[in-house]
């Protein structure tokens, strides 16, 4: 008997795909690939090693993992370039110290999702106890 749930995963993955997909290009630095990325958001948040409570927000990028064949899965140092009304935004892959730069987005591993922050931005974001952003 066929998997009705895993066929659904796969169907609704490659629906999703097809109508809000948008091409981004991801770079390991020695090689650049083109792939069919949906847009998505995390937030984590992290005690650092002095105590304080550090809040991450990532652009995460939704690829079918088979997208990855040729250059395989992100790390950290990697970057997905997407292009936002006509300009080529870069952000690098990364997430804050235990966390993993990608998982699975399904319990089927038909998408794989991958963390990012935007690079080169300079500047440094911080939230308060009370929930006020601070850009330093």
């Amino acid at each position: 008997m066929p998997d009705m749930l895993a066929n659904g995963a796969a169907w609704l993955a490659g629906q999703l795909k097809a109508s809000a997909g948008r091409t981004v290009t991801i770079t390991d630095g020695s090689q650049t690939i083109s792939v069919t990325a949906t847009i998505g958001s995390s937030r984590f948040e992290a005690a650092n090693t002095s105590g304080v409570t550090e809040v991450w927000e990532t652009r995460d990028f939704i690829v079918a993992p088979a997208d990855l064949d040729a250059i395989g899965f992100p790390a950290h140092g990697w970057y997905v370039t997407d292009t936002i009304d006509g300009v080529d935004v870069v952000y690098a892959v990364r997430t804050p110290a235990g966390v993993p730069e990608w998982h699975y987005g399904d319990g089927f591993r038909q998408t794989v999702r991958i963390h990012t922050v935007i690079a080169d931005s300079g500047d440094t974001l911080l939230t308060t106890e009370d929930g006020e952003l601070l850009i330093t």
